[in-house]
């Protein structure tokens, strides 16, 4: 009955079921399935009418949606069968900002690893998932790395930023997980454009 009226001006989107049959399961089918789901919804409420995407779901797949980007709330107080039901959530991406407001400055970082790459690597993917938390959260920031001729790594990271200030974008930067576990080596820098401006994806 809870979900036998449906408000097409509503403010959350909620998701029945993610479902994937036996002999396909345990292969990434349902990550990416509800990860493209989740992103198209973002990319096509373009008047930012839906503010949360809501679920159901049970003990035993709290960790399957955690790991694609939901928070578990509370216990649900719905009853249905015998085992207990758990509220998830996943605030929808804020529209990402391609430029500094008024009151905020470009900042640069750049770095260098300094530890061998497999010892790095899975502080790169912790890297990664921070920034597009920052990207989710609405501000300013894109994260990439430099190449050579050949489109071969090894140039070093560049990270560009908007802040109120410079101490501003020095703690944001502390936050990193490749600088918090002393993965690089790494300076930041005030960018002032003279000609043209920086604009993000």
């Amino acid at each position: 009955e809870s979900m036998s009226t449906h408000d097409p001006d509503g403010k959350l989107l909620a998701i029945h079921s993610v479902v994937v049959r036996d002999e396909y399961r345990r292969q990434g089918i349902a990550t990416t399935m509800l990860n493209h789901y989740v992103k198209t919804i973002e990319e096509e409420d373009q008047n930012g009418t839906i503010e949360s995407i809501v679920l159901l779901a049970k003990a035993h797949l709290l960790g399957f949606y955690v790991n694609c980007g939901f928070r578990v709330n509370r216990p649900s107080p719905i009853v249905h069968g015998q085992e207990l039901w758990y509220e998830l959530e996943k605030k929808k991406m804020k529209t990402v900002r391609s430029l500094p407001l008024a009151s905020e400055s470009w900042f640069c970082k750049t770095e260098q690893f300094k530890r061998p790459f497999p010892e790095v690597k899975p502080h790169l993917e912790a890297h990664k998932k921070w920034v597009e938390d920052l990207r989710r959260e609405g501000n300013c920031i894109t994260s990439g790395y430099r190449v050579d001729s050949k489109g071969r790594p090894g140039g070093g990271g560049l990270m560009f930023l908007a802040a109120e200030s410079y101490d501003d974008a020095y703690e944001t930067v502390l936050q990193d997980p490749l600088v918090a576990n002393d993965c690089v080596d790494w300076e930041l820098n005030g960018w002032i454009g003279q000609v043209g401006d920086v604009q993000m994806r």
